[in-house]
């Protein structure tokens, strides 16, 4: 009898030290398997699958993001009804926005247009700032402009020609609300030349085009600029019939002058991003 309870001791101290060594097993398992996976408490860096949200969630109304003293002077002669705007249409507003204002005299006609996109990534290592900065830099390389960093992070390196001291100058004079008078060929740099702009959300860049047919001539004016994740698009077209009176038609497509109108658009819309 003693014999048998001997054996019987044994065999429990040797079943109780399988189960521990097993639970101890199983622990450092579980503790490995978290580690594996980047696991952790919820809600912590580990467990952020998702890209980071960008600043902007939602987009202006579009048709009421220009002053009506801005567009009185950029586009004279239009009507309270031409002024009001004419929203685009897109499939989600809550991605991309955008307004067309048109106006004709006998000297020409004339037409801004602004477009806000929203950019959003799907790469979870990808933020939505940093999509939309790679997406305006793309728009960028296309128009020829090469970008880079300036003192403040406010603008990009501008493409031979160009002038950010000149443009900075332009912008402080575009911001006093005058959209016609404040620039010069000077305060431009005096060049028609695809090039960064200084000044406007964390980067801009201008493209300005002349353009026209056998019925007249036209320029075009893009000033494109990028606020987190928002990319903005200023477009100013200005076409003079080719019967205009001499002297007219270059006025009215004054180089300079239409730069420094864009510019004070996508200032006043930049600054309202900002406020």
């Amino acid at each position: 009898m003693q014999g048998t309870a001997a054996v019987a001791r044994a065999v429990a101290a040797m079943l109780t030290t399988v189960a521990m060594c097993g639970l101890a097993a199983c622990s450092s398992d579980l503790v490995g398997a978290d580690d594996a996976t980047g696991g952790g408490p919820p809600g912590s860096s580990a467990d952020t699958g998702e890209p980071q949200p960008g600043r902007y969630s939602v987009l202006p109304e579009p048709c009421g993001t220009v002053a009506a003293d801005t567009l009185a002077e950029i586009l004279p002669g239009g009507t309270p009804e031409e002024y009001a705007g004419e929203p685009r249409v897109t499939y989600d507003t809550g991605r991309r926005v955008g307004c067309d204002w048109r106006t004709a005299d006998a000297t020409g006609s004339r037409q801004l247009a602004v477009d806000y996109e929203r950019v959003v990534s799907y790469d979870p290592a990808v933020s939505d700032d940093d999509q939309a900065e790679l997406d305006f830099e793309q728009r960028a390389a296309e128009a020829g402009v090469t970008l880079g960093e300036t003192e403040g992070g406010t603008g990009g390196a501008a493409t031979a020609g160009s002038s950010g001291s000149a443009s900075s100058s332009a912008g402080a004079s575009g911001s006093s609300g005058s959209a016609g008078s404040a620039g010069s060929a000077g305060s431009l740099g005096g060049t028609s030349a695809p090039r960064a702009i200084d000044g406007i959300g964390n980067a801009a860049f201008l493209d300005d085009r002349p353009g026209g047919t056998g019925l007249g001539t036209s320029r075009d004016v893009t000033l494109v600029f990028r606020t987190a994740n928002v990319i903005v698009t200023v477009n100013y077209t200005v076409s003079a019939p080719s019967g205009a009176a001499a002297g007219t038609s270059a006025d009215a497509l004054d180089s300079t002058l239409l730069q420094q109108r864009a510019q004070t658009v996508a200032r006043q819309l930049a600054g309202d991003l900002d406020g």
